[in-house]
């Protein structure tokens, strides 16, 4: 039963080394960015978290992700589902906001919502192309204990480039969760290769960009190296 508890989106390493037809290259966050290192030998794939306490009671939660509909369950029981509004692509459990708790990360596509202050502006916002041709946007978001009941610890603006995937990991030297994005154009299809993998790390408000590599990336994966270094496996 275990198993489909287990959110899919980020690619494991196995499946990366099973489907790739070309030489795999590794990626270190350093001071300069994001830049290619040598594969290191003998690497271990990272996981995702499975389980955790979200509310502290004592019981490990987990998440289920079924038909763009995402699940908290405790004890087998769902203790909140995502709206029927949202498409959930991707979930994960993480501490992005380096507050200690757990929380479960979604990458999520709804109908785009331009900021309240944009119907005041003679030539709309800044945000006002952050959608698809559909009228649909990406924003990531994060669900979490709120003291009494779970719901939103933060949403983020319609995405500027829509998400692909994404993946958590400790790259910097603190090895405090960053968020790593595969992220395409709103133009391409869903099943578009990724056009840059950024990292991002939470700034006390929200996300900030740290690096940006631009390329093609149809997938990726995480593993860590024997000296304990946590890479970006690409094709």
């Amino acid at each position: 039963m275990l198993r489909k508890f287990i959110i899919l989106g980020l690619l494991t390493l196995g499946t990366v080394l099973q489907t790739s037809p070309v030489p795999l290259r590794a990626l270190e966050l350093g001071p300069a960015g994001l830049a290619p290192v040598a594969l290191p030998a003998g690497n271990i794939a990272i996981q995702p978290v499975a389980r955790a306490d979200f509310n502290r009671d004592g019981t490990l939660e987990s998440l289920l992700l079924a038909g763009g509909r995402l699940s908290i369950l405790s004890r087998g029981q769902s203790v909140w589902q995502s709206p029927a509004a949202w498409t959930v692509i991707q979930a994960a459990i993480t501490d992005l906001n380096h507050d200690g708790a757990p929380e479960a990360t979604l990458l999520v596509w709804r109908l785009f919502r331009p900021w309240p202050v944009d119907q005041w502006l003679p030539y709309g916002g800044r945000i006002t192309d952050f959608h698809n041709a559909a009228g649909f946007s990406c924003q990531i978001i994060l669900i979490g204990w709120r003291g009494s009941e779970y719901g939103e610890l933060w949403a983020g603006s319609p995405m500027a480039e829509p998400v692909r995937s994404f993946a958590v990991v400790g790259l910097s030297a603190g090895r405090h969760q960053e968020l790593v994005t595969l992220e395409g154009r709103y133009s391409d299809a869903r099943s578009a290769p990724g056009r840059a993998i950024k990292v991002w790390d939470w700034n006390g408000f929200g996300f900030t960009v740290v690096s940006t590599l631009q390329g093609t990336f149809d997938k990726m994966a995480l593993v860590q190296a024997r000296d304990g270094h946590n890479l970006i496996l690409v094709p």
